[in-house]
């Protein structure tokens, strides 16, 4: 518990067009710090933050979503945003 206290909080938002991969990448950030086992897709439909299911049925991020990193020094809330007025 006095480790995670120590972790320097850090929020990351992205931020882009649609199309251009923002859920792509925060799935891969999610996956390689550990945080899930299998890395989600949009176009499987099986992605961690696209998890509304008008989101999986038209393989866009509608919402936006946050999910939290652990690293040894930093505490990451990532932001995962919508890249369209929907």
């Amino acid at each position: 518990m006095l480790d995670e206290m120590k972790k320097r909080p850090v929020s990351i938002g992205l931020l882009a067009h649609v199309d251009a991969g923002k859920t792509t990448l925060s799935e891969a950030l999610l996956y390689c710090c550990g945080a899930k086992r299998n890395l989600g897709r949009v176009d499987r439909g099986d992605s961690t933050l696209d998890s509304h299911s008008l989101e999986r049925a038209r393989g866009i991020t509608i919402f936006s979503k946050q999910a939290r990193l652990e690293l040894p020094r930093l505490a990451v809330t990532l932001v995962d945003t919508p890249g369209h007025v929907d």
